[in-house]
């Protein structure tokens, strides 16, 4: 009988086995219908050639594959030749002429199979005035073009009919000008694209004076401030009243944008486990029309938060974190999944990157900070790191600065025009203190510039906040960088004093003057500056 018996208790756990297994696979069918569907981001304002962003609203698919017709797929800003993927959600999808196009999207789960198409316009952009300079001040040279959708082949055929609004006409493509009096001038242009006459218009504002705009935060109310950088009036700073958070460490200047990196409350080594609260935001130059690029989240620690960045001339923002290599997105993307690493992370022990560096391993090396120069992306090590480096925009390793590599280089910037780099060192290795120094584009020939005397050693010995940011005018012949001192915000990171001691100070960049206080009254981080003059 114990055969019997044991034999039917196991056919009974089998069958509960079973029943649970079916019980788990109905909890699985419970929690959610399964669900097709995309939205597609600004649909209405897709003009050629067009970068389309397709959003994912399925809903517990467990596979995906999308088609699309005549457009060719985007990976990490390049342009590919597929137009078929399986990604839960493609980056972009590029369209290069006006028309109609078909987007489709199929999912699977459970065997069974869900179709969603979309039929969608791109549409041919209306033509655009622009002039150089942006900023127009009477009796300077103004000079035109048109940006519009340029059909293959019928270049010869174009046609332009420009009325200056000055009394001047042209049929140039690119006719130039002057103005005087200073006013509001109305340029007009009728425009054969070889297909079809098409109008367009600008007002211009013709000012008797007009400023690059220096962009800083404040730690005292975590506001936004800025000020004009007139030559020959001095006007008080700004509060453009966004908030900014407690560390926002980087601040950039992009167009018509302001991109800022906040690193959130814990800029301090921590556990692993502490959670992350950093993101990338975006406004106009008034402060308004504000959005998230790209937030950490839930499912990162403090660790990931963004530090220094910058914003390339495409538009992409280039980041770093505490060491763990850099990212990038569009500063265009909305509330965007934050991206993974995708260059200059991998340098442990026997790695390439390592190997080409010269280390036996450059592992947990603390990240500084990245810049775009001449299509390259130059990223430094501070702290636990050292040195300066040259990779492609892609990530592709090209090359260190010798006389650099002994050097822990919190943040720099480049000033192409006069052929130097400007460093913010904060941690004494090489020879070097921490201060203020500048050399020649190729790393040789280091001077210093400020020794930041008292400036605020906020962080561990290995992570010094420092001077995150540098920013240079070389038309005006200054640099500028923020300073906290230590009476004003102490190590730890906290409000101690009034900020009289704090502000942004500036040098002049041919060494003629000693640096000096430019504005004070602010505990700064990220400093930016706006090139163009308005």
């Amino acid at each position: 009988m114990k055969p019997v018996i044991v034999s039917r208790f196991l056919l009974l756990f089998l069958g509960c086995g079973l029943i649970i297994a079916a019980c788990e696979k109905e909890e699985e069918r419970i929690w959610g219908d399964v669900t097709a569907g995309f939205l597609i981001a600004d649909e209405e304002d897709l003009n050629a050639p067009a970068e389309v962003r397709f959003i994912n609203r399925s809903k517990n698919a467990e596979t995906y594959h999308w088609t699309f017709p005549k457009g060719r797929i985007m990976r990490q800003g390049v342009i590919t030749s597929d137009s078929v993927t399986t990604a839960i959600q493609p980056e972009r999808v590029y369209y290069s002429f006006p028309g109609d196009y078909e987007a489709t999207l199929r999912i699977t789960a459970d065997g069974e199979e869900k179709v969603v198409n979309r039929i969608f316009t791109v549409k041919k952009p209306h033509p655009r005035i622009v002039h150089y300079p942006e900023g127009i001040v009477y009796d300077d040279t103004v000079t035109f073009k048109v940006e519009f959708f340029e059909y293959p082949g019928m270049e010869d055929q174009v046609t332009y009919s420009w009325d200056l609004g000055n009394g001047e006409f042209s049929e140039d493509p690119n006719p130039a000008t002057t103005y005087n009096p200073p006013g509001i001038y109305t340029v007009q242009l009728e425009l054969f694209d070889g297909v079809e006459t098409l109008y367009t218009s600008r007002d211009l504002n013709v000012q008797a004076e007009i400023a690059k705009t220096l962009y800083f935060t404040n730690a005292m109310n975590q506001s936004l401030y800025k000020k004009m950088l007139y030559s020959d009036t001095d006007l008080p700073h700004e509060d453009l009243g966004v908030d900014v958070g407690l560390h926002p460490l980087s601040v950039s200047v992009h167009r018509e944008r302001i991109v800022i990196n906040v690193a959130g409350e814990n800029i301090r080594f921590a556990p692993v486990e502490t959670p992350a609260d950093g993101y990338i935001f975006t406004t106009n130059l008034q402060g308004g029309n504000r959005w998230t690029i790209t937030s950490t989240g839930a499912d990162h620690d403090y660790r990931d938060d963004p530090f220094a960045g910058t914003v390339g001339p495409d538009g992409m923002v280039y980041w770093v974190d505490r060491f763990q290599g850099g990212r990038r997105i569009h500063y265009s993307e909305q509330d965007a999944d934050y991206p993974e690493p995708y260059v200059f992370h991998e340098a442990s022990e026997g790695t390439d990157l390592a190997i080409a560096i010269g280390v036996a391993s450059a592992y947990g090396w603390t990240d500084g900070a990245v810049r775009i120069v001449g299509g390259e992306l130059w990223y430094s090590k501070h702290g636990t790191g050292r040195g300066l480096y040259r990779f492609t925009t892609s990530g592709e390793y090209l090359g260190k600065f010798d006389n650099l590599f002994d050097i822990k280089i919190r943040s720099f910037e480049v000033d192409q025009e006069n052929g130097k780099i400007y460093l913010s060192v904060n941690q004494a290795a090489g020879g070097y203190d921490p201060c203020i120094y500048v050399c020649n584009i190729d790393g040789s020939d280091i001077r210093l510039i400020d020794p930041l005397t008292d400036f605020s050693m906020q962080g561990g010995e290995a992570e010094r906040t420092y001077v995150t940011d540098i920013v240079v005018d070389a038309d005006g012949g200054y640099i500028y960088y923020p300073f906290r001192h230590e009476v004003d915000w102490n190590y730890l990171g906290e409000l101690v004093g009034d900020g009289s001691q704090s502000g942004i100070r500036r040098w002049k960049i041919d060494g003629s003057e000693d640096p000096e206080f430019y504005v004070t009254g602010v505990i700064p981080f990220g400093i930016g500056i706006d090139h163009v003059k308005r």
